[in-house]
């Protein structure tokens, strides 16, 4: 026997596991802490001097990596910092003033 789509089953399918689970459960003191602790940490990163790898730049600011390399060389960017042998990096703070500067 099969159901047409007006026809309504007898009765409704329930996921009781999954309903289980909606329940709200208090959590503990030490489960507050980790959230706190993991809250603050998310703001750290969050932080205005986060520093963004030369590709997040170039993206931000909506050029080519070749146009980035170009402004880099020239020294026409903002500060940049080394982060490794071949890898740069530029702050979110500079990355702002040099904006700013080039709005004026």
């Amino acid at each position: 026997m099969s159901l047409d789509e007006n026809e309504v089953p007898d009765r409704p399918r329930v996921n009781h596991k999954r309903e289980a689970s909606r329940k709200h459960t208090p959590i503990s003191q030490a489960e507050g802490e980790r959230r706190r602790r993991q809250s603050a940490q998310q703001a750290a990163r969050d932080h205005r001097d986060r520093v963004l790898t030369f590709r997040m730049w170039c993206a931000v600011n909506e050029f080519s990596l070749a146009t980035g390399r170009r402004i880099v060389k020239r020294g026409e960017g903002p500060r940049v910092l080394q982060l490794s042998p071949r890898r740069i990096g530029i702050r979110e703070s500079d990355n702002a003033a040099w904006q700013a500067a080039r709005a004026r």
